[in-house]
């Protein structure tokens, strides 16, 4: 089995038992670590993880000597990322598994530094595997009866999510409050300068009189967040981690849009992923003027800064249903430019160059 998990049928929606598995856990962290499952046949595909259509963990080669062993069921749940977006869209991907008898999920970290379950992790796993013991291994553990779900999720054709994944998180969700605004707009303004677009104030300005709340992630917990992404008839906001959860509540009565904050491709796994919930893709609304980013940089990246064409941002979402004229969108005087320009300079500790898109 060498084919890349899809959302529509294959290992993804299937589950693997392996009798007296040996769950071994990468010893090098590299792009590509030795790491996985093994079983009576040998290395057992099914638990690799997949990225962009390419295996991440290289296959086992032999079964290295168990430093512990663990009887009865358990759920193999891949690797654990430290970052909050890929744990969002990789660390969850086999959860989707919620009939299965078990005393407790078994993850791989994914870098050294990860030592075991973080702050950040405990409240998604309090919500979408609840009461169930989550374990990091750290050294390779042998086991009575493992149980493998495919991988569900991801970044590649999986980001749309398997139907199980999808049924998963409306089951888990499902008493999560409705309660709070009704139109919103995710804000990168308060995360330290890089990393958004030039004069993001003006956008909260001028949506605010359009009756959005402006929301920042970052100060809300986790429960706090989906109240809000599940309540909303509108959601705005730039290309960011913060859409993954989203997609997590996402309906198909939604009306959801991203502003493309860069010139790169990385918004289509969140628009994959918000599409598969609502069975049709959310309005990717791109008015980059330039990318701001340092000289020795030729091309975007997650730290760069976009310039926005107001009036083209201000049409399109109009077209789009978000805002009701465009003709009242009042952009950033050229001083504000000027001055956001010089903030994200000394945010970086460093000049920037302006490409043209």
């Amino acid at each position: 089995m060498d084919q890349p998990p899809h959302p529509d049928h294959g290992w993804s929606r299937g589950v693997t038992v392996v009798e007296n598995a040996v769950v071994v856990p990468p010893r090098s962290f590299g792009e590509h670590p030795i790491c996985g499952v093994w079983g009576p046949d040998g290395d057992v595909p099914e638990a690799a993880h997949w990225r962009d259509e390419k295996r991440v963990p290289r296959p086992l080669a032999e079964p290295p000597e168990p430093a512990a062993r663990l009887s009865g069921t358990h759920l193999f749940g891949g690797f654990l990322f430290g970052h909050f977006g890929h744990f969002v869209v990789e660390s969850l991907a086999r959860l989707w598994l919620t009939s299965e008898p078990a005393q407790g999920w078994l993850f791989l970290p994914r870098r050294v530094h990860i030592k075991g379950v973080q702050r950040l992790h405990r409240p998604f796993f309090n919500l979408l595997a609840p009461e169930m013991p989550v374990s990091l291994l750290r050294e390779p553990v042998a086991v009575e009866r493992l149980v493998i779900p495919g991988q569900g999720f991801g970044l590649g054709a999986i980001a749309r999510g398997t139907p199980e994944f999808r049924a998963m998180l409306r089951l888990r969700t499902a008493r999560i409050r409705s309660n709070g605004p009704r139109r919103i707009y995710v804000s990168r303004s308060a995360l330290g300068g890089q990393g958004g677009v030039l004069n993001e104030t003006a956008i909260e300005r001028n949506l605010a009189r359009e009756g959005y709340a402006i929301m920042h992630p970052q100060t809300m917990t986790l429960r706090e967040q989906l109240i809000w992404y599940k309540s909303a008839t509108h959601v705005l906001g730039l290309d960011g981690s913060a859409f993954h959860l989203l997609g997590l509540v996402a309906r198909p009565e939604q009306t959801i849009g991203i502003i493309l904050r860069r010139s790169t491709g990385d918004y289509a796994n969140i628009a994959a992923q918000i599409e598969g919930m609502q069975s049709r893709p959310p309005a990717v609304i791109h008015a980059l003027r330039a990318n701001w980013m340092p000289p020795d940089r030729a091309n975007p990246n997650f730290l760069s800064t976009g310039e926005l064409d107001h009036a083209a941002l201000a049409e399109r979402l109009e077209a789009g249903g978000f805002i009701a004229k465009a003709q009242a969108w009042r952009a950033p005087e050229e001083a504000e430019v000027e001055e956001a320009i010089r903030a994200v300079e000394a945010a970086g500790g460093q000049p920037l160059v302006r490409r043209v898109v």
